[in-house]
């Protein structure tokens, strides 16, 4: 049986993932209930990474 890989647009992690466990929760609880999330703040303080973390648990599933 063929194993079958699917394609992602979630970018790699090339750095480990050190703390921000309230936000994460924060996040994923905000997202499934909603749809479109926006995080804000200032430049250089991980929104992106934080993104790219959960987007890469949400892909995996439960």
């Amino acid at each position: 049986m063929a194993t079958v890989t699917m394609a992602s647009n979630i970018p790699e992690e090339t750095t480990s993932f050190v703390g921000r466990k309230a936000e994460l929760a924060r996040l994923e609880h905000t997202l499934a209930t909603h749809r479109l999330t926006t995080l804000t703040g200032s430049g250089g303080v991980g929104k992106t990474r934080l993104a790219v973390r959960a987007a890469r648990q949400a892909a995996a599933g439960p």
